[in-house]
Protein backbone atom coordinates (compact mmCIF):
# COMPACT_ATOMS: atom_id res chain seq x y z
CA UNK A 1 0.00 0.00 0.00
CA UNK A 2 1.54 3.38 -0.60
CA UNK A 3 1.47 4.91 2.70
CA UNK A 4 2.49 8.59 1.00
CA UNK A 5 -0.69 8.71 -1.17
CA UNK A 6 -2.93 7.38 2.00
CA UNK A 7 -1.64 9.61 4.32
CA UNK A 8 -1.41 13.05 2.66
CA UNK A 9 -3.41 15.56 0.39
CA UNK A 10 -2.50 17.15 -2.70
CA UNK A 11 -2.97 20.53 -1.27
CA UNK A 12 -0.65 19.06 1.87
CA UNK A 13 2.38 18.31 -0.46
CA UNK A 14 1.75 21.07 -2.14
CA UNK A 15 1.82 23.31 0.68
CA UNK A 16 5.05 21.20 1.77
CA UNK A 17 6.93 21.82 -1.67
CA UNK A 18 6.13 25.96 -0.77
CA UNK A 19 7.74 26.12 2.31
CA UNK A 20 10.95 23.79 0.84
CA UNK A 21 11.36 26.32 -1.72
CA UNK A 22 10.74 29.50 0.86
CA UNK A 23 10.25 29.01 4.51
CA UNK A 24 9.36 32.20 4.82
CA UNK A 25 6.38 32.56 2.24
CA UNK A 26 3.00 33.85 3.66
CA UNK A 27 0.62 32.15 4.79
CA UNK A 28 -1.76 34.80 2.44
CA UNK A 29 0.44 33.05 -0.36
CA UNK A 30 0.02 29.60 0.51
CA UNK A 31 -3.85 29.90 0.85
CA UNK A 32 -3.90 31.30 -2.51
CA UNK A 33 -1.83 29.12 -3.73
CA UNK A 34 -4.18 25.64 -3.05
CA UNK A 35 -7.16 27.64 -3.10
CA UNK A 36 -8.33 27.75 1.01
CA UNK A 37 -8.49 29.96 3.49
CA UNK A 38 -5.65 31.51 5.52
CA UNK A 39 -6.77 30.05 8.75
CA UNK A 40 -7.02 26.55 6.99
CA UNK A 41 -3.72 26.96 5.75
CA UNK A 42 -2.15 28.28 9.27
CA UNK A 43 -3.85 25.06 10.30
CA UNK A 44 -2.19 22.41 7.69
CA UNK A 45 1.20 24.00 8.14
CA UNK A 46 0.60 22.60 12.03
CA UNK A 47 -0.72 19.81 11.29
CA UNK A 48 2.69 18.88 8.66
CA UNK A 49 4.91 20.22 11.44
CA UNK A 50 3.79 17.94 13.93
CA UNK A 51 3.21 14.91 12.06
CA UNK A 52 6.59 15.48 10.52
CA UNK A 53 8.51 16.53 12.65
CA UNK A 54 9.49 19.84 10.66
CA UNK A 55 12.41 22.02 11.45
CA UNK A 56 11.89 25.72 9.47
CA UNK A 57 16.07 26.40 8.86
CA UNK A 58 18.53 27.89 6.44
CA UNK A 59 20.17 26.65 3.38
CA UNK A 60 23.68 28.65 3.35
CA UNK A 61 26.74 29.38 0.95
CA UNK A 62 29.10 27.14 2.54
CA UNK A 63 31.69 28.90 0.61
CA UNK A 64 30.64 32.38 1.30
CA UNK A 65 31.06 31.02 5.00
CA UNK A 66 34.24 30.70 4.67
CA UNK A 67 33.95 26.31 5.28
CA UNK A 68 35.25 25.98 1.83
CA UNK A 69 37.08 22.28 3.65
CA UNK A 70 34.12 20.37 3.90
CA UNK A 71 34.24 16.24 4.08
CA UNK A 72 31.91 13.27 4.48
CA UNK A 73 33.32 10.20 6.87
CA UNK A 74 32.25 7.20 7.33
CA UNK A 75 32.85 5.10 10.42
CA UNK A 76 32.85 0.98 10.85
CA UNK A 77 33.31 0.07 14.36
CA UNK A 78 35.14 -3.19 15.52
CA UNK A 79 32.88 -2.58 18.47
CA UNK A 80 29.95 -0.40 18.77
CA UNK A 81 30.07 2.91 21.11
CA UNK A 82 27.44 3.72 23.10
CA UNK A 83 24.83 6.45 21.12
CA UNK A 84 25.07 8.27 24.50
CA UNK A 85 28.93 8.39 24.19
CA UNK A 86 28.38 9.75 20.69
CA UNK A 87 25.83 12.42 21.19
CA UNK A 88 28.14 13.27 24.07
CA UNK A 89 31.56 13.36 21.61
CA UNK A 90 30.04 15.31 18.73
CA UNK A 91 27.73 17.63 21.22
CA UNK A 92 29.64 21.12 21.39
CA UNK A 93 31.82 19.79 17.75
CA UNK A 94 31.25 23.02 15.87
CA UNK A 95 33.16 21.37 12.63
CA UNK A 96 30.53 18.19 12.80
CA UNK A 97 27.78 19.30 11.58
CA UNK A 98 25.60 16.14 10.91
CA UNK A 99 26.05 12.88 12.47
CA UNK A 100 23.66 9.70 11.18
CA UNK A 101 24.09 6.52 12.91
CA UNK A 102 23.22 3.99 9.87
CA UNK A 103 23.54 0.01 9.48
CA UNK A 104 25.21 -1.91 6.76
CA UNK A 105 28.95 -1.23 5.13
CA UNK A 106 29.40 2.07 8.10
CA UNK A 107 27.90 2.59 11.69
CA UNK A 108 28.43 5.77 11.46
CA UNK A 109 28.45 9.11 8.69
CA UNK A 110 29.62 12.41 9.57
CA UNK A 111 29.29 15.99 7.62
CA UNK A 112 32.37 18.30 8.68
CA UNK A 113 33.01 21.61 7.48
CA UNK A 114 35.86 23.43 8.46
CA UNK A 115 37.52 26.85 7.72
CA UNK A 116 41.21 25.22 6.71
CA UNK A 117 42.61 21.91 5.56
CA UNK A 118 45.30 22.11 8.65
CA UNK A 119 41.76 22.46 10.95
CA UNK A 120 40.22 19.31 9.96
CA UNK A 121 43.57 17.27 9.77
CA UNK A 122 43.73 18.15 13.78
CA UNK A 123 39.87 17.58 14.22
CA UNK A 124 40.40 14.25 12.21
CA UNK A 125 43.51 12.91 14.28
CA UNK A 126 41.66 14.26 17.67
CA UNK A 127 38.38 12.21 16.61
CA UNK A 128 40.46 9.17 16.06
CA UNK A 129 41.79 9.67 19.21
CA UNK A 130 38.39 10.07 21.25
CA UNK A 131 37.20 6.77 18.99
CA UNK A 132 40.40 4.60 19.64
CA UNK A 133 38.36 2.54 22.10
CA UNK A 134 36.21 0.77 19.75
CA UNK A 135 38.64 0.29 16.63
CA UNK A 136 37.42 2.92 14.46
CA UNK A 137 37.47 2.45 10.33
CA UNK A 138 37.73 6.20 8.85
CA UNK A 139 37.05 6.96 5.46
CA UNK A 140 36.99 10.56 5.03
CA UNK A 141 35.98 11.78 1.23
CA UNK A 142 36.41 15.63 0.41
CA UNK A 143 33.19 17.19 -0.54
CA UNK A 144 32.79 19.32 -3.31
CA UNK A 145 29.63 20.80 -3.72
CA UNK A 146 25.39 19.39 -3.46
CA UNK A 147 24.43 18.75 -7.08
CA UNK A 148 20.63 18.25 -5.22
CA UNK A 149 19.77 18.84 -1.98
CA UNK A 150 22.18 21.02 0.80
CA UNK A 151 24.10 20.12 4.14
CA UNK A 152 22.15 21.93 6.77
CA UNK A 153 24.88 23.52 9.69
CA UNK A 154 24.86 23.40 13.36
CA UNK A 155 24.72 27.31 14.97
CA UNK A 156 28.53 27.59 15.00
CA UNK A 157 28.75 28.08 11.34
CA UNK A 158 28.25 31.91 12.02
CA UNK A 159 31.49 31.70 13.74
CA UNK A 160 33.50 30.93 10.75
CA UNK A 161 31.76 33.73 8.89
CA UNK A 162 34.92 35.62 6.87
CA UNK A 163 35.98 39.19 8.03
CA UNK A 164 35.71 40.06 4.30
CA UNK A 165 31.93 39.21 4.76
CA UNK A 166 31.81 42.13 7.54
CA UNK A 167 29.16 40.94 9.50
CA UNK A 168 28.92 41.92 12.73
CA UNK A 169 27.66 40.61 16.24
CA UNK A 170 23.74 41.48 15.26
CA UNK A 171 24.20 39.83 11.91
CA UNK A 172 25.37 36.61 13.18
CA UNK A 173 22.52 36.50 16.37
CA UNK A 174 20.05 37.16 13.29
CA UNK A 175 21.71 33.98 11.20
CA UNK A 176 21.61 31.71 14.76
CA UNK A 177 18.02 32.41 15.00
CA UNK A 178 17.10 31.71 11.31
CA UNK A 179 18.84 28.35 12.08
CA UNK A 180 16.96 27.43 14.60
CA UNK A 181 13.46 28.79 13.44
CA UNK A 182 13.59 30.98 10.29
CA UNK A 183 10.00 31.23 10.20
CA UNK A 184 9.78 33.49 13.03
CA UNK A 185 8.99 36.73 11.65
CA UNK A 186 10.49 40.25 11.84
CA UNK A 187 8.42 41.67 14.93
CA UNK A 188 9.46 37.96 17.00
CA UNK A 189 12.82 38.31 15.82
CA UNK A 190 13.30 41.99 16.79
CA UNK A 191 11.75 40.85 20.80
CA UNK A 192 14.44 38.13 21.30
CA UNK A 193 17.41 40.19 20.18
CA UNK A 194 15.68 43.48 21.65
CA UNK A 195 16.55 44.70 18.14
CA UNK A 196 14.42 47.95 16.31
CA UNK A 197 12.26 45.48 14.09
CA UNK A 198 13.27 47.77 10.54
CA UNK A 199 16.84 47.10 11.61
CA UNK A 200 16.09 43.49 11.58
CA UNK A 201 14.55 43.37 8.31
CA UNK A 202 17.42 45.57 6.27
CA UNK A 203 19.61 42.94 7.63
CA UNK A 204 18.04 40.03 6.69
CA UNK A 205 17.88 41.39 3.01
CA UNK A 206 21.47 42.16 3.14
CA UNK A 207 22.48 38.92 4.49
CA UNK A 208 20.60 37.48 1.65
CA UNK A 209 22.26 39.97 -0.59
CA UNK A 210 25.82 39.10 0.60
CA UNK A 211 25.21 35.32 -0.36
CA UNK A 212 25.29 34.01 2.83
CA UNK A 213 21.29 32.82 2.63
CA UNK A 214 20.66 31.08 0.04
CA UNK A 215 17.52 29.22 0.72
CA UNK A 216 14.78 29.07 3.61
CA UNK A 217 13.74 25.87 3.65
CA UNK A 218 12.52 23.01 5.81
CA UNK A 219 14.19 19.84 6.92
CA UNK A 220 11.67 16.56 7.50
CA UNK A 221 12.81 15.04 10.93
CA UNK A 222 10.24 11.97 10.80
CA UNK A 223 8.75 11.31 7.52
CA UNK A 224 6.43 8.64 9.34
CA UNK A 225 7.57 5.65 6.80
CA UNK A 226 10.17 4.58 4.26
CA UNK A 227 13.97 4.39 4.16
CA UNK A 228 17.16 6.45 3.69
CA UNK A 229 20.27 5.05 2.27
CA UNK A 230 23.35 7.05 1.86
CA UNK A 231 25.96 5.22 -0.68
CA UNK A 232 29.36 5.54 -1.91
CA UNK A 233 30.15 5.17 -6.09
CA UNK A 234 33.41 4.81 -7.48
CA UNK A 235 33.63 3.35 -11.31
CA UNK A 236 35.80 3.41 -14.26
CA UNK A 237 36.11 6.67 -16.38
CA UNK A 238 35.98 6.32 -20.06
CA UNK A 239 35.92 8.92 -22.86
CA UNK A 240 32.68 8.69 -23.52
CA UNK A 241 31.18 8.52 -19.56
CA UNK A 242 30.59 12.52 -19.49
CA UNK A 243 28.82 12.27 -22.62
CA UNK A 244 26.85 8.95 -22.24
CA UNK A 245 26.12 8.15 -18.64
CA UNK A 246 26.25 11.44 -17.20
CA UNK A 247 23.26 13.70 -19.71
CA UNK A 248 21.20 10.43 -18.59
CA UNK A 249 21.82 10.66 -14.66
CA UNK A 250 21.29 14.05 -15.21
CA UNK A 251 17.50 13.30 -17.10
CA UNK A 252 16.85 10.97 -14.28
CA UNK A 253 17.43 13.33 -11.49
CA UNK A 254 15.21 16.29 -13.41
CA UNK A 255 12.65 13.32 -14.24
CA UNK A 256 9.18 14.79 -12.38
CA UNK A 257 6.65 12.40 -11.79
CA UNK A 258 3.07 13.18 -11.97
CA UNK A 259 2.20 12.36 -8.33
CA UNK A 260 3.56 15.07 -6.18
CA UNK A 261 6.23 13.21 -3.71
CA UNK A 262 5.69 14.39 -0.16
CA UNK A 263 9.58 14.55 -0.24
CA UNK A 264 12.48 14.08 -3.15
CA UNK A 265 13.53 10.56 -3.81
CA UNK A 266 17.12 11.86 -4.11
CA UNK A 267 17.56 14.21 -0.92
CA UNK A 268 21.69 14.80 -1.73
CA UNK A 269 23.54 14.19 -4.85
CA UNK A 270 26.66 15.26 -4.05
CA UNK A 271 30.55 14.82 -6.43
CA UNK A 272 33.67 13.83 -3.47
CA UNK A 273 37.01 13.16 -4.14
CA UNK A 274 39.07 10.52 -3.04
CA UNK A 275 38.83 6.97 -3.41
CA UNK A 276 34.84 7.40 -4.49
CA UNK A 277 33.68 9.46 -7.13
CA UNK A 278 30.08 10.58 -6.14
CA UNK A 279 27.83 10.37 -2.82
CA UNK A 280 24.44 10.13 -2.41
CA UNK A 281 21.07 9.79 -0.46
CA UNK A 282 18.02 8.17 -1.28
CA UNK A 283 14.78 8.02 -0.42
CA UNK A 284 11.76 5.57 -0.28
CA UNK A 285 8.74 3.73 0.64
CA UNK A 286 10.83 0.45 1.13
CA UNK A 287 14.08 -0.81 0.93
CA UNK A 288 13.79 -2.63 -2.33
CA UNK A 289 12.30 0.50 -3.91
CA UNK A 290 15.72 3.22 -2.38
CA UNK A 291 18.10 0.59 -3.61
CA UNK A 292 16.67 0.44 -7.48
CA UNK A 293 16.21 4.36 -7.21
CA UNK A 294 19.90 4.40 -5.90
CA UNK A 295 22.79 1.31 -5.96
CA UNK A 296 20.72 -0.83 -9.26
CA UNK A 297 20.02 2.07 -11.17
CA UNK A 298 23.60 3.60 -10.95
CA UNK A 299 24.80 -0.25 -11.14
CA UNK A 300 22.85 -0.46 -14.64
CA UNK A 301 23.66 2.28 -15.69
CA UNK A 302 27.45 2.37 -14.99
CA UNK A 303 27.65 -1.26 -16.56
CA UNK A 304 30.47 -0.48 -18.60
CA UNK A 305 32.27 1.65 -16.03
CA UNK A 306 31.69 -1.15 -13.70
CA UNK A 307 30.35 0.38 -10.58
CA UNK A 308 31.77 -0.54 -7.20
CA UNK A 309 29.53 0.91 -3.98
CA UNK A 310 28.97 1.01 -0.49
CA UNK A 311 25.79 1.93 1.19
CA UNK A 312 23.88 1.88 4.58
CA UNK A 313 20.85 2.06 5.88
CA UNK A 314 20.63 5.71 7.71
CA UNK A 315 18.68 5.00 11.14
CA UNK A 316 18.46 8.81 12.56
CA UNK A 317 20.92 11.60 13.27
CA UNK A 318 22.47 11.81 16.38
CA UNK A 319 23.59 15.56 16.19
CA UNK A 320 21.85 18.05 13.39
CA UNK A 321 19.05 17.51 11.05
CA UNK A 322 18.13 15.01 7.71
CA UNK A 323 18.26 16.94 4.36
CA UNK A 324 14.65 15.50 3.71
CA UNK A 325 12.55 18.10 1.67
CA UNK A 326 10.79 18.18 -1.19
CA UNK A 327 11.93 20.93 -4.07
CA UNK A 328 11.05 20.88 -7.46
CA UNK A 329 14.55 20.14 -8.89
CA UNK A 330 14.51 21.94 -12.79
CA UNK A 331 13.37 25.17 -10.38
CA UNK A 332 15.09 25.21 -7.73
CA UNK A 333 18.89 22.85 -7.65
CA UNK A 334 21.86 24.80 -8.89
CA UNK A 335 24.39 23.20 -9.33
CA UNK A 336 23.08 20.26 -11.94
CA UNK A 337 26.34 19.85 -14.44
CA UNK A 338 26.45 16.37 -15.33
Amino acid sequence: MDLERTRFTNREKIILRELSANARVSLTKLAKKVNCSVVTASKIIEKLTKELDIRFTLEVDMDRLGLSDRHIITIKFDKMPDESFLKGLFENDAYAQDVYLTKGDFDLIIFAATDTPINYTKWETDLAAGLSDYLPDLRPSEFVFPQLGYVPLNDAFVDFIREEIKADKGDRQILRILNQNCRMNYREISRVLGMNEDTVRYRMFRLIRKGLIHRFTIAIQNPGYGYLFAYFLRYRFYKDTTTRAFPQMRNHYMKESEEIPLINSFPMIAPISGSYRSFGEAFGSDKKEVLSKSIKWHESLLKKEEVMERHALVLKPIKGLMPLRNLDAKENYRFIWI
